[in-house]
């Protein structure tokens, strides 16, 4: 077998488990996903979008909605409808810019914060009763590495 041959061979190899880890990463973020009538007590029920724009807001205080639709890959429209239901939930505020009165500044309000912390303590429940704590241990060595990826993504 050629070097060239193997060198190919071994891509695909890595490449195959560069799928496995995402397929894994999709699996774990589809069993902690927010359903279910005990966690509609707990928390706001919010669609994906809308959960995607306040993580933006909540990571950039003071954004726009055009800067959270080039983040995010979101649809223009999509960022204002779902600004318009955190407004409506007050999960958020709008103020107009300081800059430019064309441009409003999205701020999260203390009660979206407060939700966030509630949905990652469930997600840390969930996590401990259905994994040892060596597993998890393992999984925070992680966290750099899937937070790179994220920002990477981003762009």
């Amino acid at each position: 077998m050629s070097e060239e041959t193997e060198e190919v061979q071994g891509r695909l190899a890595f490449d195959d488990q560069l799928a496995d880890v995402v397929d894994a990463i999709n699996n774990v973020a589809r069993k902690l996903a927010l359903r279910g009538e005990d966690i509609r007590r707990e928390i706001v029920p919010l669609t994906g979008t809308e959960v995607e724009v306040l993580r933006e807001i909540i990571r950039s205080p003071s954004t726009n909605p055009t800067r959270i639709a080039t983040a995010t890959g979101l649809r223009r429209s999509n960022v204002s409808a779902a600004v318009r239901v955190l407004e409506s939930r007050d999960f958020i505020t709008k103020e107009q810019s300081a800059e430019d009165a064309r441009y409003v500044q999205l701020t999260a309000t203390d009660l979206a914060l407060e939700s966030t912390q509630s949905v990652r303590a469930l997600w840390v429940r969930r996590l401990r009763a259905a994994a040892p704590e060596e597993l998890l241990e393992q999984a925070v060595t992680f966290r750099e590495v899937l937070m790179a990826l994220d920002q990477a993504l981003r762009h």
